[in-house]
């Protein structure tokens, strides 16, 4: 059984996101606010084997700025934790908070903004994550619009 934990952290949870935002548990993380923040670049072949380049916020860095339990505050409990990706077309992915946190896992994830430089486009954004070091690309959801923290309850 599970519920899902909403960690409200500023003002702007309460404000509807529209189609160039992020909601990150209930906060709405503005395309000018990602900018702000590190930004890494990562490569992988596309459907043709030509190499493509995203660019974007590493998921932990977003998931530490909404408040999610990372680093040493990943201990007992918030170990039964996972991250819900949903897209626009209903698409949902889950990650562990133990794969993405850098003392555990430290898996490359990238929640990127732009594909050789440029916005995304049409179908692929304007947010998509980017899981490079997945042997399969199911996880890289397309079309990004919330990431939800949600705890097993035992």
């Amino acid at each position: 059984m599970s519920f899902r934990w909403f960690i409200l952290v500023s003002a702007f949870s309460l404000c509807v996101a529209s189609a160039q935002d992020l909601t990150v548990n209930g906060t709405v993380m503005k395309a000018a606010d990602l900018a702000e923040m590190p930004r890494e670049t990562v490569s992988i072949p596309d459907q043709d084997g030509t190499e493509v380049h995203y660019e974007g916020v590493p998921l932990r860095e977003i998931l530490k700025r909404a408040g999610v339990p990372l680093g040493k505050e990943l201990r007992g409990k918030a170990l039964a934790s996972y991250i819900l990706a949903k897209a626009h077309d209903g698409y949902e992915v889950v990650f562990s908070l133990g794969e993405i946190d850098a003392t555990f896992g430290n898996e490359s994830i990238l929640v990127a903004d732009k594909r050789d430089g440029k916005p995304l486009f049409g179908y692929q954004g304007p947010f998509r994550l980017v899981c490079p070091n997945d042997k399969a690309g199911a996880r890289s959801v397309r079309m990004l619009e919330t990431l939800e923290l949600v705890r097993i309850q035992k």
